[in-house]
């Protein structure tokens, strides 16, 4: 068995009632393969709306995120960005039936890509290439599209519920990826970069002081991963950024963008801090497409308290 099929396995027990639910909503998510685009959007929004009455912890997150980042924009501009923010969100989530089960001639229809040329080039060069993207609304629909290009490698981690793990891990793999579980750990995310697999990697995460450095985000001292760095010295990788946007129209566009020059410095700092500022300034300029509603500066340094409180 592949390392990426570990614990992946369709089980019994998925069938049984404690997963009902979970397929009431599978099945929610199914309708947009079968509804017009339009009713689709509409109901995304909706589903965005309700987020915005009913989740007033991640309403809370999001407005604490917003207002550190955007200090200069009013109350009411942030208010605006979150509620079209949720909207977006609500509507890649209806599209994850796109992502698991429409067909390639679909999907062609509703994505474009840029920059795809210079990513075959890197490729083709012998050179391993790494992916780097912050989390945003379509990261779902960019994986199957990028995994279409080129044969691709990427990491997830295991929900809580073992039934959305198997949906989201069969949803990410069929097009030919590689999908491994974080808890695998790094060497064969390298062993795939090192045999030919685009890597595509979302390293925008907190995970606490023990793994983090701290580099600037939007003027933040943000607690990120200094991984990119660190798997573009062992692999000699050459690191792209990507950037997806969900357009208002319901089309998704994949931004890939040039290789990081001069990159890795072998300075975890400063290679983190290039890092945050490229995803800086992907996210300023569409800022409703960025996942909000995280922790993204739940650890400070030592003396600061956690904003969210």
């Amino acid at each position: 068995m592949e390392e990426s099929q570990v614990g992946m396995r369709f089980r019994a027990s998925f069938l049984g009632p404690r997963h009902w639910f979970g397929w009431l909503m599978i099945g929610l998510i199914a309708l947009g393969l079968l509804l017009p685009r339009p009713l689709i959007l509409l109901f995304g929004r909706g589903l965005g709306r309700l987020f915005h009455s009913r989740n007033r912890k991640r309403v809370h997150i999001a407005q604490v995120n917003l207002q550190l980042c955007f200090p200069a924009l009013s109350e009411e501009r942030r208010m605006r960005l979150l509620k079209e923010h949720l909207a977006r969100y609500g509507q890649a989530i209806m599209d994850l039936g796109l992502v698991w089960w429409a067909s390639e001639r679909r999907l062609d229809r509703l994505c474009t890509v840029s920059g795809e040329q210079g990513l075959r080039a890197l490729h083709q060069a012998g050179r391993p290439v790494l992916l780097v993207t912050p989390h945003t609304v379509g990261i779902d629909m960019s994986g199957a599209i990028l995994s279409r290009l080129l044969p691709g490698v990427s990491m997830m981690k295991r929900a809580s519920d073992p039934l959305l793990s198997w949906c989201l891990w069969r949803g990410r793999s069929r097009f030919g990826a590689q999908i491994l579980m974080r808890d695998q750990g790094l060497r064969p995310f390298l062993r795939a970069l090192k045999s030919g697999r685009v890597g595509y990697f979302m390293p925008d995460e907190d995970l606490g002081p023990a793994q983090s450095v701290f580099a600037p985000f939007f003027g933040v001292a943000t607690a990120t991963l200094p991984i990119v760095g660190r798997l573009a010295q062992l692999t000699g990788a050459a690191v792209v950024p990507v950037f997806t946007c969900l357009a208002n129209s319901g089309h998704y566009h994949v931004s890939i963008g040039e290789a990081l020059t001069d990159f890795p410095t072998g300075d975890q700092i400063a290679d983190t801090t290039r890092v945050n500022a490229a995803f800086e300034a992907l996210v300023r300029g569409a800022p409703e497409q960025y996942l909000w509603t995280l922790k993204w500066f739940r650890t400070r340094p030592s003396g600061e308290s956690p904003p969210y409180d």
